[in-house]
């Protein structure tokens, strides 16, 4: 499968949000790894804000698409030698 990595940089969400089973998962992973840090950072602080909104509302199917988000951003993150650590939210 080939794939256009300018294009999904281009088409970065707002939020990351990842079904458990996505047919997406390689583009969406291809799209963070080309990502400059920056906006990779960027990416992980709005879907971790989405998250805890999601949390505070009590909506766990939203919560648990953005979780797998975070994730997903902070293994890529990780892949490039970029350490992306959540601190405590009180």
């Amino acid at each position: 499968m080939d794939i256009d990595v300018e294009a999904l940089i281009s088409a970065v969400p707002e939020v990351l949000t990842i079904e458990e089973e996505d047919a997406a998962r390689p583009a969406i992973e291809a799209m963070l790894a080309g990502l400059p840090e920056a906006d990779l950072r960027a990416l992980w602080s709005r879907t971790r804000a989405d998250a805890a909104k999601a949390r505070a509302a009590g909506d766990m199917g939203r919560l648990f698409l953005l979780v797998r988000g975070t994730k997903t951003i902070q293994r890529i993150a990780g892949e490039r030698g970029i350490l992306i650590l959540a601190t405590p939210r009180h």
